[in-house]
């Protein structure tokens, strides 16, 4: 189990009826930046002439480094029904996608509701309710 990080124009992340960050922003945004590249099976259905859109696959993997072609040192970014998102970035990857959400008029929060700032610090808290709140598996 992890944590992800959200880039979302939502007041909350995971609800479905609020603003999106469409797949042809997010294809966009992918060719306008150097450190990110589609997935393999993405850049496949490109060569075969089949926008990856249409096949609901937009997942990237971010490069610190845009030169490397080393897989393990890629972390992987995915869009999903109008929202970006990471599961456990590291700091340097939570920057990248506080930069990212900035781009795309959206914001970077976390599962809880919690905003990141460009530091890759937590600015704004959850809504009421949300953050604070025991998880049902702790008993404690």
């Amino acid at each position: 189990m992890g944590y992800d990080l959200h880039i979302t124009r939502r007041k909350d992340w995971a609800d479905e009826s609020g603003p999106e960050i469409t797949a042809e922003e997010w294809l966009s945004y992918i060719a306008t930046d150097r450190s990110l590249r589609l997935d393999k099976d993405a850049e496949a259905a490109r060569d075969r002439g089949t926008e990856a859109s249409q096949l609901g696959n937009m997942n990237a993997k971010w490069y610190a480094d845009p030169k490397t072609t080393k897989e393990e040192d890629a972390c992987p970014i995915w869009y999903f029904k109008g929202n970006i998102y990471s599961k456990n970035p590291p700091p340097e990857m939570v920057r990248k996608m506080f930069l990212i959400a900035d781009e795309l008029n959206a914001r970077l929060v976390g599962d809880e509701g919690e905003e990141y700032d460009s530091t890759g610090e937590v600015v704004g808290q959850a809504p009421s309710g949300k953050l604070g709140k025991k998880k049902w598996w702790k008993f404690w």
